[in-house]
């Protein structure tokens, strides 16, 4: 395990010796749908935007954009502070200013503000990003990955959510319902959670900010987990995000021609990779995170082949989205307890690189997929999803000589 000066202001125990109530990590996942949520609230809401602000229904787009931007800010400036700061505090903050960015974007009056307001809410909510590797801090060894896991369930639910109880409350009441609705849940689920995470010690020793970011580098530089696990899910979820940015268009033409409505409703078999997620935990915690990231990578290289069959034979376009949502669900937990207990002093900042990385790859697959469907249709979106798939198979032979040779010295233990 690699040890640096940058990873001094955590000790792994900070909390660990404290009290921890039955229900927090149920609270946990709860608060962390809840806030994931808010990232993606605008994607069913484009044409209500259109419709009540007077604009374009492409320009609506503008939306979505700034929340995911806002988000990768938020995670790569908020999200380390988690190694310096005591969470409690910091989850007060966070929670409060998306309450009221929420609120802004209730009553802004024309879409530049909503816009603006969107990229408040993305970079504040990074709520979920501060209480995983908390989460993995509170619990016992022995059961890291599978606190991970029930967290994972919260964050996929809450996507998959967002998108449906979205679109129904904004037809019904109207989309500013929608973000008076989320501010809602966000101070309620909030409220709840920092009254049942354990108060901390102050710490020990700090790091000015400027020093905190300029680790993550470092960090990635040091630790040779860290950066299999990177380009390990950075693989899968680049190859996730290409061919799940391209569903639609599949759907809604030749030979289906559901309307988009129907097709959304696809995005609920997504739920397989929450209910998938238990299980994955607890065979993390007993036998280690490589079989679990090898079997999602695999998973993910037959569910290309079942997405090109899909094409013409809606069985196996289920079994492709099914199949490559409990793949990325399984490799993102697997990857999360592998880094963490790698780097226990700095949980946070590991996590932020990870999920930079893992963020930055899903939105170039993305964009190289709409480039695959113009020049080659489908079947060059599932070839991409095929060629990521390969590449991360190609790192798992240097993650396993770096787990067994750490193993060898005792210097890590699973997963």
């Amino acid at each position: 395990m690699t040890t640096t000066e940058d990873q001094q202001p955590a000790p792994p125990s900070a909390v660990a010796g404290l009290s921890v109530r039955p229900l927090l990590f149920a609270v946990m996942a709860i608060c962390s749908g809840v806030t994931v949520a808010n990232v993606y609230l605008a994607q069913p809401l484009l044409t209500l935007f259109a419709r009540g602000l007077g604009v374009a229904p492409s320009a609506t787009g503008v939306v979505v954009t700034c929340a995911q931007f806002g988000y990768a800010a938020g995670i790569l400036f908020l999200v380390p502070l988690g190694d310096v700061r005591r969470r409690r505090p910091l989850l007060i903050v966070m929670l409060a200013a998306t309450v009221i960015a929420l609120l802004l974007a209730a009553a802004a009056p024309g879409l530049s503000l909503l816009a603006a307001a969107a990229a408040l809410v993305g970079g504040f909510t990074v709520v979920p990003q501060v209480l995983v590797p908390l989460a993995a801090e509170l619990a016992s060894p022995q059961r890291q990955a599978s606190v991970v896991a029930w967290v994972q369930i919260g964050l996929m639910t809450g996507i998959v959510g967002s998108r449906v109880i979205g679109g129904a409350v904004g037809e019904a009441f109207g989309w500013r319902a929608v973000y008076v609705l989320a501010a809602v849940l966000t101070g309620a689920s909030g409220l709840l959670t920092v009254a049942l995470v354990p108060r901390e010690p102050a710490r020990a020793a700090t790091i000015g900010y400027g020093r905190l970011l300029a680790s993550l580098p470092r960090l990635m530089r040091a630790e040779p987990a860290l950066r299999h696990s990177c380009l390990l899910h950075a693989s899968l979820f680049g190859a996730y995000n290409a061919t799940w940015t391209s569903l639609v268009l599949v759907l809604t033409h030749e030979p289906y021609h559901f309307s988009t409505a129907t097709a959304g409703l696809f995005g609920a078999l997504g739920l397989a990779g929450a209910v998938a997620a238990p299980w994955a935990g607890r065979f993390i915690d007993r036998r280690g995170a490589l079989p679990i990231i090898t079997a999602a990578l695999a998973l993910t290289l037959l569910s290309a082949a079942a997405y090109a069959l899909g094409r013409t034979a809606l069985a196996f376009m289920i079994v492709a989205i099914v199949s490559v949502n409990i793949a990325v669900q399984w490799s993102q937990i697997a990857n999360q307890a592998r880094i963490f207990v790698y780097l226990p002093e700095a949980r946070s900042r590991a996590n932020t690189v990870y999920m930079v990385a893992v963020f930055l790859s899903g939105a170039i697959c993305a964009a190289v997929a709409g480039v695959s469907y113009a020049a080659f249709g489908w079947p060059g979106v599932c070839a991409l999803q095929a060629a990521l798939a390969i590449a991360g198979l190609a790192v798992l032979p240097f993650a396993r000589r770096h787990d067994c040779r750490n193993r060898r010295n005792g210097t890590t233990v699973s997963p």
